[in-house]
């Protein structure tokens, strides 16, 4: 990697770094909206309420101070409130103490508060809308768009999420395919070891109680890709290199039925119920105003940055390293290779390796992104990323990732201008279409005449 290149990527983890340490908010917004609601609550009857503060509570940690006025020209008042935990932590949201401007509220009356009003679904969201507040929001862009471009930009934004989930997943099938001329079925499944390891990362953060959100991400994604990364050098020792010189059929039917036993292992070991992780980072950001503001979560902002770095970190990695050499010398001929010195079934393994932890950053996009899993989620995902990479040429590291953009692109804009049950079968048609018209993919190319095997183009 040249000079320039690292300076590149180190800007853009500076840059993400800078994101995500001024995302993390001193107020909790859901615990700002919940203290809101409850200063609507505890304000004199008939007045409105009017918001003139929502700041933390000095000396107290996890806990709100909202000073408001009841009425025009009212008399100013305060609410304190107390929560059970704090961001990450599984009482965020949980009121447990209020302390208003009469004094602490009797227990009685903080039991029919919670009960009859804070638990009552979009009880605090209504409350909210009766005053003049708005949640937190961080604004980027101060400018005020067309309503059919605000809509699109928004589109746009939806689809860079959608493909930083499946581009990764993509590249890991086109880098194992472009090695062995064969399709690991079981990619998907990997991803979803990555997506419950980063599920368990963040527990493990809020258990240890390690200070801030940067050191919790670190953790989910560290266990993700280790996790993946270890299961995939077992698959690559355990099935890839008994089968590697078999036919196709035999490699895809063991690796679809390696796929299934992951699945039911996920289910035994983790349970057949969704998980869902609460929100973290939620915060919406307005990238631009005007009639159809565009939105995007913290979250949603960092994990498509990370993407436009790790990804052409990886193809530069695979073009100038060592590593990425004696890939290509594996991909082009593996028996010159090896007469080389390299050698092909380290290769093999340090592939498996790559790919999988590949997959596993799928999985934990996956999980921190939209917040719900299930053990079954890796045959579709894994399908999709699957066809990603065949549309954008079998064995391209580049057309993997045209592909996954291209997918997301189908699949976000047409929820978004015509009717979303019928996505699915739009997507597959104009994939089936365009098999048609390239049958190698975007960027693929046809067999040698010379020895009638594929061309490689990483």
């Amino acid at each position: 990697m040249n000079v320039r290149a690292r300076s590149v990527l180190a800007a853009g983890l500076a840059l993400c770094l800078g994101l995500l340490l001024s995302g993390c908010s001193r107020i909790d917004r859901d615990q700002a909206q919940i203290c809101v609601a409850v200063a609507t609550a505890i304000a004199p009857e008939g007045a409105r309420v009017s918001i003139d503060s929502v700041e933390p509570l000095s000396g107290v940690a996890h806990a709100l101070r909202v000073l408001f006025t009841a009425g025009d020209g009212g008399p100013r008042f305060f609410v304190d409130c107390g929560f059970s935990g704090g961001p990450l932590e599984a009482g965020r949201t949980d009121l447990a103490a209020v302390r208003g401007y009469d004094g602490m509220m009797p227990d009685r009356r903080f039991f029919l508060l919670k009960r009859w009003f804070i638990d009552e679904p979009g009880a605090v969201a209504a409350a909210v809308r009766e005053t003049d507040w708005t949640p937190p929001n961080a604004a980027i862009l101060p400018l005020d768009l067309p309503k059919s471009v605000g809509f699109a930009l928004q589109q746009l934004t939806n689809t860079l999420n959608i493909a930083a989930l499946y581009a990764p997943l993509a590249l890991a099938y086109a880098l194992i395919y472009g090695l062995i001329g064969r399709i690991n079925m079981a990619f998907g499944e990997i991803a979803m070891i990555g997506a419950f390891g980063a599920i368990f990362g963040i527990e493990t953060a809020i258990g240890a109680r390690l200070p801030g959100l940067g050191l919790a991400l670190g953790m989910a994604l560290v266990v993700a890709l280790s996790l993946a990364a270890l299961w995939g050098w077992f698959v690559g020792r355990a099935v890839v290199l008994p089968l590697a010189a078999a036919p196709s059929r035999p490699f895809i039917v063991a690796t679809f039925g390696l796929a299934l036993a992951l699945s039911e292992g996920l289910r035994l070991s983790q349970g057949s119920r969704d998980i869902w992780l609460q929100p973290i980072l939620g915060t919406p950001i307005t990238l631009a105003g005007g009639p159809f503001p565009v939105m995007v979560t913290e979250m949603r902002l960092l994990i498509i940055l990370g993407a436009a770095l790790i990804l052409p970190a990886v193809l530069i990695l695979m073009k100038r390293s060592a590593f990425g050499r004696a890939w290509r010398a594996v991909a082009d001929d593996a028996l010159m290779a090896r007469l080389s010195g390299v050698d092909p079934v380290a290769v093999t393994g340090l592939t498996f390796v790559l790919a999988s932890a590949l997959a596993g950053l799928a999985g934990a996009v996956l999980a921190l992104s939209y917040g719900g899993m299930t053990y079954t989620m890796g045959l579709m995902i894994g399908l999709k990323a699957l066809l990603a990479s065949l549309v954008g040429g079998a064995g391209s590291l580049m057309g993997a990732i045209l592909g996954a953009i291209l997918i997301a692109v189908l699949e976000t804009g047409w929820s978004a201008y015509f009717d979303a049950s019928q996505r699915d079968i739009v997507v597959l048609g104009v994939i089936t279409i365009l098999f048609l018209l390239r049958p190698n993919g975007l960027l693929g190319r046809g067999r040698t005449i010379e020895e009638g095997r594929i061309i490689r183009l990483s």
